[in-house]
């Protein structure tokens, strides 16, 4: 099967979700050329990068355990930037 693509002005190729290797928000995708073929795959996920959002999510679970999310708590905006003030 083949699928033409046209590039925008800038060169760039938008891939429709049925050509990606399991389509979906956030994910990711490693893209090499090989003898003039494009080709894509998806991106294994670092062992430092799984880490990382487990941390993130522990922490976001022990807030919620506390109670200082919702309407009645610390906004939910507020949450995420304190989260993310230890990675910068």
């Amino acid at each position: 099967m083949s699928t033409i693509l046209e590039a925008d002005a800038a060169g760039t190729l938008h891939l429709p979700p049925s050509l990606l290797p399991h389509p979906g928000s956030g994910r990711r995708y490693r893209v090499t050329t090989e003898g003039g073929k494009v080709i894509v795959d998806e991106a294994a996920i670092s062992e430092a990068a799984k880490e990382s959002r487990e941390a993130w999510l522990k922490e976001l679970d022990a807030r919620r355990a506390r109670g200082v999310t919702g309407k009645t708590g610390t906004p939910l905006q507020q949450i995420f930037d304190d989260i993310r003030g230890g990675d910068r």
